[in-house]
């Protein structure tokens, strides 16, 4: 558990975050004594993330569960916590100590994405989801894709954005030397694409699709067939679908 010394070195979304999953914690197993339920509630009082006129609503809720230890107002906590934080639950992630996704939990392959102009801050964010969740190394966003940084962004990959290592780039120097295929329409079959063990996927941005210069670098390209009358899916729809195959086809392999 840490140390209130050491959560208030923490950045503030941070800090507010881990005295929310505490309360959480403390709602299934107590284990908290009241002097560290203290300083939590002194954390919430100084947050500059939590507005003035919220600290009140949080305090009490703590104060509450100190004086009845009821696992249900704990509870209450954590969940006004992620309103707070403009967040939803994911009781399901895996998270460090820091209140951090965890990357030691992670399986990584040599399986790299591409983005060629994806313009969406949203379907960064989506992209960066399915690329934490099925073992990508590394994405390259192509000068020209959305805001890494957009709150849209941020908010759609729930951390993943800083779990998996990524880079900018202006040119193709990072598709030589490897296998490189795309995502697009007239390729082979999505189940029986023959999957590189180490290579990089090519994803088009939402209107273009694939650059005429990366395609003509591509070796193959691979489709995801479809069986409504609309004529292209989401392109993080897309990524997900794909790298999902791509990494059962390595555990396979």
């Amino acid at each position: 558990m840490l140390t209130l010394k050491k959560i208030r070195t923490l950045k503030p979304r941070v800090q507010l975050r881990k005295v929310g999953s505490l309360l959480y914690q403390e709602s299934l197993a107590p284990c908290l004594d009241e002097e560290y339920l203290d300083g939590l509630a002194q954390v919430v009082r100084q947050s500059p993330v939590v507005e003035d006129d919220d600290k009140p609503a949080l305090m009490r809720m703590i104060a509450r569960y100190v004086a009845t230890r009821d696992a249900l107002v704990a509870k209450d906590v954590y969940y006004l916590v992620l309103r707070l934080l403009g967040e939803e639950p994911a009781d399901w992630d895996v998270v460090g100590e820091d209140g951090r996704l965890d990357p030691s939990s992670r399986i990584v392959r040599h399986h790299s994405l591409f983005l060629d102009r994806v313009r969406s801050p949203y379907n960064i964010g989506a992209v960066f989801r399915s690329a934490e969740s099925f073992c990508v190394d590394h994405v390259y966003l192509r000068q020209g894709c959305g805001d890494l940084d957009s709150p849209r962004c941020m908010r759609t990959s729930r951390g993943t954005v800083d779990l998996v290592p990524h880079s900018v780039v202006d040119d193709l120097s990072v598709l030589e030397d490897r296998t490189v295929f795309a995502l697009e329409l007239g390729g082979v079959p999505l189940e029986d694409f023959d999957f590189p063990d180490d290579g990089i996927c090519v994803l088009g941005g939402e209107e273009d699709g694939v650059s005429p210069d990366v395609l003509a670098l591509c070796s193959s390209r691979v489709s995801i067939e479809q069986f409504g009358a609309k004529g292209s899916i989401n392109v993080s729809v897309a990524a997900g679908i794909l790298l999902h195959a791509w990494a059962m086809h390595s555990s396979k392999s």
